[in-house]
């Protein structure tokens, strides 16, 4: 049975303003309902309907968001700690262990692998 379109524009809206708020520490789901104008109850049955947990999504944005930039060849130069804070995280070893569980290895050594060339054919 498809989702009611309102519905699914509500969690699209949501989700862009997690996108758009990764770096703010204070980002939980309370104030994602307030910033979309649903209550939170409304917007967990919503993310719900989708398969998902608003917390563990916007968790799940920032690990991503960071590795990507633990990636990125423009932000080398920055210390691992930089993507964390800027992802929203409000520790570097919170950042780690977080990272840890989810890519089973270090923030450190993700990004020293990412530095290997890729195996010839």
């Amino acid at each position: 049975m498809p989702r009611p379109l309102h519905g699914t524009v509500m969690v699209q809206r949501a989700k862009a303003y997690v996108e758009a708020h990764l770096g703010d520490p204070a980002l939980d789901p309370p104030q994602l309902a307030a910033a979309v104008g649903v209550s939170l109850r409304r917007l967990r049955e919503l993310f719900h309907e989708h398969d998902q947990h608003i917390f563990d999504w916007i968790w799940q944005r920032r690990l991503e968001t960071a590795a990507k930039r633990l990636t990125d060849q423009g932000c080398r130069h920055l210390s691992i700690g930089t993507p964390a804070y800027g992802c929203g995280y409000a520790s570097q070893a919170h950042f780690s262990r977080r990272f840890e569980d989810r890519y089973g290895m270090a923030p450190k050594e993700f990004r020293h692998l990412s530095d290997q060339p890729a195996p010839k054919i």
